[in-house]
Parts: C-alpha cells; structure tokens; sequence
C-alpha cells in the first residue's frame, strides 16, 4: 500500500516533474507525453516493491488518463491557432477509439516482458519516422481526401494506443504527414485533438479490465491511479498550453530532434528492459 512517508513524496515530487516535462512536449508537438511518464512510472513501481506486470499495466493505465486530459489544454490552444482540423480528427478519432479500447484489452492481459518490448519497439519506430518529416511546407490543398485513409490512420494509431499508452501522437503524425500529405502544422494539431478520442477509449478499457485487480496501488480505479495521476496532470495541462503557445513561434524541427533523441533513448531502454526480466 502507497502511504505518506518521505519515500513517496520524493516519489510524487519526481511525478509533478514528469508532468510538467510530458506536457511541455505534449503543447509543442501535439503528441500525448506517454513516452515519458510510463518508464517514469514503471520504474519508480518497482522501485518501491510492486511487481513488474502490476506497474507496467498502472503506468500505462495512468499515462494514458494524464494524456487524455492534458490533451484538452493542447487542442484547445492549438485550435486557437487554426491548425486543427476538427472533421479530419473527428472521423480519425471514432475509429482510435475503437481500437485503442480493443488494445487496452489485449494488454490487460499481457505481462510486463511483452509490453515492455511492444512499448519500446513503438517508440523506437516512431521516433525515427518522427525525427525525419520533412513536409512542413506542404499546402493543404495537396492533402489527401480519402476517409478510407484517415480510418486506417485511426486504427493504427488507437490499437498502438491501447497496447502501449502512448496518446498517438507519435505515430498519428508521421502516417498524417507521409500517408495524408498533410502539413506539419496542422499534422500536429489535428494529432492533438485526435488523442482526446484514443486515449478515451484506452482509459475506460483498463478502468474496467483492472477493477477486480489485487495488489494495486491504494487509490486505483482499476489499472487508473489516482494519487498518481493527480501529481501529473496539474503542471501537465499548464506546460501543455504553454508548450502550445511556443509552439507557433519556434523551429519544430530542433524540438523533434531533442525529443527523438529523448525518446530513442527510452525505446531502447524499454526493449532491454523486457529483455532483463525475461532472463531474470
């Protein structure tokens, strides 16, 4: 059980600084910040005794509640800037919701090996595709109409949701800016807007897959915790929409280099992760 004793609040102020950390990506790229807080979480889980599949599927779980919410701050502030397009997001998002509640389901019942591997292999592919856009200046009118596209993109980026916790941005993007020829800007902030609907769908599936859990941590709505989430999302939604407001006054290209690098950092550390606890 999670008590109040130094140990865990030095825990939760390492939270309030994942964060704030996740959202400040999450406003400047329009991606969900999950890549963040589940190695963040994992890690800390089990450094404090609990076991890896509980931790793994909490982390995961509570990452994808915090970007739901911060997700809001993000579209909204990207939205004020014109840069979302609502119809395209919209039917996007019916179907990653969908999928993201289908993968949530498929990963209750995984352990943390494969999650770990599946997460870190995600992260390792969409980082290197993210790190190479290159259609910034792409005009609209170049952007492909297909519904039939924008359903795939939806499945694709719900399922990886689901499984893994991220909110989809990282995947989202590159196939919206590879796949639909849409321009980064715009990519970025029909991506925030999207994730709103897959996390959604992973949230609700991991609340009610883990409700008769045991072993979770004190203050958990099934795979949620709350306690966690709390620490999280308040300087989450606030550097979000700071990040979002910055957004639209730097280079982008700069910030994905930082953040890709961040990231396949992570994605290999994941990987070799799963690998350590399947020959432990």
């Amino acid at each position: 059980m999670i008590s109040l004793e130094p140990e865990f609040l030095i825990f939760l102020a390492l939270l309030v600084v994942g964060g704030a950390v996740a959202g400040l990506f999450s406003g400047l790229l329009g991606i969900g910040g999950s890549i963040i807080l589940i190695p963040l979480q994992f890690y800390l889980l089990t450094l404090i005794g609990y076991p890896p599949d509980i931790a793994m599927k909490v982390a995961i779980a509570t990452a994808l509640t915090f970007t739901f919410f911060t997700s809001f701050s993000s579209a909204y502030n990207h939205s004020k800037h014109k840069v979302v397009l609502w119809k395209k997001a919209l039917l996007i998002g019916s179907f990653g919701f969908v999928f993201s509640f289908a993968g949530a389901l498929i990963a209750s019942h995984l352990n943390a090996v494969y999650l770990s591997v599946i997460f870190g292999t995600v992260v390792l592919v969409s980082s290197l595709k993210f790190i190479t856009m290159k259609n910034t200046n792409v005009s609209l009118e170049k952007m492909s109409t297909k519904p039939i596209l924008f359903a795939v993109c939806g499945c694709i980026m719900g399922l990886a949701s689901g499984l893994t916790g991220i909110g989809g941005g990282m995947v989202l993007i590159p196939l919206l800016t590879f796949l639909i020829k849409m321009p980064l800007r715009q990519a970025i902030g029909t991506s925030a807007a999207t994730i709103i609907f897959t996390t959604f769908g992973g949230v609700i599936s991991y609340i009610i897959n883990g409700i008769n859990v045991l072993g979770l941590p004190a203050f958990s709505l099934g795979y949620v915790n709350l306690a966690m989430w709390t620490a999280m999302v308040i300087p989450g939604i606030i550097f979000a929409a700071a990040g979002a407001k910055v957004s639209h006054r730097v280079n982008e290209k700069y910030v994905r280099y930082l953040f890709s690098t961040i990231t396949l950092l992570v994605g290999a550390g994941m990987i070799l992760q799963g690998f350590i606890m399947h020959f432990s």
